[in-house]
């Protein structure tokens, strides 16, 4: 892509953001319902403008999820909310980056301190009441994103949820991101780094890149809720979840193959 293109396309980007950032909130601010609609509205035209292509595989479930997810790029929250209705937990260190930050607020979005176990059930108990009042929460337990070749180790803490909630009322919906078509070819591990945002990358960098390097293909699996019986502990329902999301991540690489 020439670089007037991709310098118009950021542009867009930005422009789009500064026009619906003061829209939503507005909204937020007076708790309007259509609130929970503009961030799927501009997830949705953000991948246009960055050629990514999804495919979703499987049912969404209903609303007051928990939804658990590999994680391998920022692109991978835009992907998700451009599908469903939904807030995020997140690492503290994004309330602190300029202009995510901001975007992440005015999605709802709940921050959690992993240096700070004592925060675990606070937080908890945020997820909890969003769930109850029917509103989906996505959770990324490998606690930081992989090179979008793999799944990493799921870690278990947050799951403390089902021991301070009715298990007959908590529906955990697992789900597999994969990146599968790179330029309407299959992607191969090399490929598949260009779209992963991980280890001390650059935001604004990573953007361009991305921008410059063509159109993506990525599948998303919307696999069935989880069987969160009283006999399993927290980390049998990490291990649970760990195994259905890399089984559908590997069947979606195969898949594009």
């Amino acid at each position: 892509m020439s670089l007037l293109k991709s310098c118009l396309i950021i542009f867009l980007i930005f422009f789009i953001t500064s026009f619906l950032l003061p829209i939503q909130a507005f909204l937020r601010i007076f708790k309007k319902p259509l609130s929970t609609i503009i961030p799927m509205i501009y997830h949705r035209l953000v991948l246009k403008l960055l050629s990514i292509k999804i495919i979703v595989k499987g049912n969404i479930g209903e609303d007051g999820s928990l939804i658990v997810s590999n994680h391998a790029s920022w692109i991978d929250i835009f992907i998700i909310s451009s599908v469903i209705k939904t807030s995020f937990v997140s690492k503290s260190e994004v309330s602190k980056w300029p202009l995510v930050s901001w975007l992440a607020k005015l999605q709802g979005t709940i921050f959690i301190n992993r240096n700070n176990p004592k925060e675990l059930t606070k937080i908890a108990s945020e997820i909890h009441d969003r769930i109850s009042k029917k509103q989906n929460v996505v959770l990324f337990p490998e606690g930081t994103s992989s090179d979008g070749n793999r799944v990493l180790p799921f870690k278990s803490s947050i799951f403390m949820l089902s021991e301070i909630t009715d298990r007959s009322k908590l529906n955990i919906q697992p789900i597999s991101i994969a990146y599968t078509k790179y330029n309407g070819l299959t992607m191969g591990r090399i490929e598949r780094t260009l779209i992963a945002w991980y280890g001390d990358m650059d935001l604004l960098t990573h953007l361009y890149k991305l921008i410059r390097s063509g159109s993506f293909e990525v599948e998303v699996t919307f696999h069935n809720k989880i069987d969160i019986s009283e006999k399993k502990s927290r980390k049998d329902i990490a291990r649970d979840c760990e195994v259905i999301v890399r089984d559908g991540f590997l069947k979606s690489l195969n898949r594009g193959i």
